[in-house]
């Protein structure tokens, strides 16, 4: 169909291009302004309360929670977990249907969670520090004093062999230390402890059981020592625990030299083979030197004396030595010493530069006398008349 117009038509409007372009201004701005006011009235991201709570776990983890407060860290990492998870969730949301309370909630717990394990592994980690360095010095200082005991005592193997592990737990218990791992220095010290003092109290129950001859060695070194005062002459002591031996003119010490001994010295000689070093007042009966000795030079004391010869046969009659033992001979002072270790068949050894001083001073018949220890025995004439007569200290 087709228009025709007249010359009175009204011709239609033709179409301006500005109009369309304000109106779709006008669409834009509207919908912008409404995005606007959607993220504006929408819920935030709580972003600054989240960094809070991951720095939080991370300070908490400098400060080695994992290993002096780990419940209070593994909470703390899961409630951060349950941050995380919480605001992923929301994110899947329309913008402004998302509610950020569920995250909030689990970020605040998250910090005070992780603060507590921060004050806590603080706290933890000081005190186990100070147990630790104070435990380790006290358990080597014990050893160091335990030690030179196990170093020369005859002791059960099963004692030394606490001993030994206890040693080798307190270097363990060091090396933790040193890593910064108080608490493991901690239990590892404590296992060393119970080594060290398990060993430790069986070898005192041992010297304490040795010492219950003091008394008679006391009565024995204290009329040896009288007898050189009296006589003007040479006597020889031996000390046993101390590995020494001392060398007395006029009632007064001149010398004393180490020396090594049977290898179960500890106690009485009771037979033939123990490697025992027995104990008791002797005399040289003979001197020996060249050809008449293996050990350089010897000085052989007259054992078995009397007593000997009736403490044999009293442990024979109760069988605590076999009915064929034999009571042993040929112990001597002798030469070839300087090995570090109990070495003799029951003897006494010196260093050659030793014996040839002890030699020299020693005839045959010069008194000597040994005994378990001189600990707490008066060893000069003034100390044992003063214990004799009551004056100082007891001995």
């Amino acid at each position: 169909m087709q228009w025709h117009y007249s010359r009175y038509a009204v011709p239609p409007a033709p179409e301006n291009p500005r109009n369309w372009f304000l109106v779709v201004n006008l669409l834009l701005a509207v919908t912008l302004g409404a995005i606007t006011l959607v993220v504006e009235w929408s819920a935030q991201p709580p972003v600054a309360q989240y960094d809070e709570a991951r720095k939080a776990v991370a300070r908490a983890r400098s400060l080695q929670a994992n290993r002096y407060a780990p419940e209070l860290l593994l909470n703390a990492e899961l409630y951060l977990e349950q941050a995380r998870q919480a605001w992923a969730s929301e994110n899947k949301r329309w913008i402004y249907r998302r509610d950020f309370n569920r995250t909030c909630h689990y970020a605040n717990k998250t910090i005070d969670v992780a603060e507590h394990a921060a004050m806590r592994a603080t706290t933890v980690r000081d005190s186990l520090h100070w147990v630790a360095s104070t435990g380790i010095a006290l358990i080597k200082k014990r050893i160091d004093e335990i030690r030179p005991r196990f170093k020369d005592m005859p002791i059960d193997q099963l004692v030394r062999q606490k001993f030994a592990l206890g040693e080798i737990f307190i270097m363990e218990s060091e090396e933790a230390f040193k890593r910064g791992d108080y608490r493991r220095a901690v239990a590892i010290y404590q296992v060393a402890a119970a080594k060290i003092g398990s060993a430790g109290d069986e070898v005192l129950q041992i010297l304490d059981g040795y010492f219950v001859n003091t008394a008679k060695w006391r009565k024995w070194v204290q009329e040896t020592i009288q007898w050189s005062a009296d006589n003007d002459d040479y006597v020889l002591l031996v000390d046993k625990l101390a590995h020494t031996c001392l060398v007395y003119k006029g009632g007064s010490e001149i010398a004393r030299f180490p020396v090594e001994l049977g290898p179960n010295w500890l106690g009485h000689k009771r037979q033939r083979g123990d490697g025992a070093t027995p104990e008791g007042r002797y005399r040289i009966k003979k001197k020996k030197e060249e050809r008449h000795t293996v050990y350089y030079k010897a000085l052989e004391i007259d054992y078995p004396n009397a007593e000997d010869v009736a403490q044999f046969n009293a442990a024979k009659w109760r069988g605590e030595i076999s009915a064929r033992a034999g009571i042993g001979g040929l112990i001597e002072v002798h030469g070839d010493g300087g090995k570090g270790a109990n070495w003799t068949a029951g003897c006494v050894a010196l260093r050659n530069r030793d014996m040839d001083k002890v030699y020299e001073l020693a005839q045959v018949g010069t008194p000597i006398t040994i005994v378990g220890s001189l600990r707490g025995i008066a060893t000069t004439p003034v100390e044992i008349n003063a214990v004799q007569y009551g004056a100082g200290p007891k001995p």
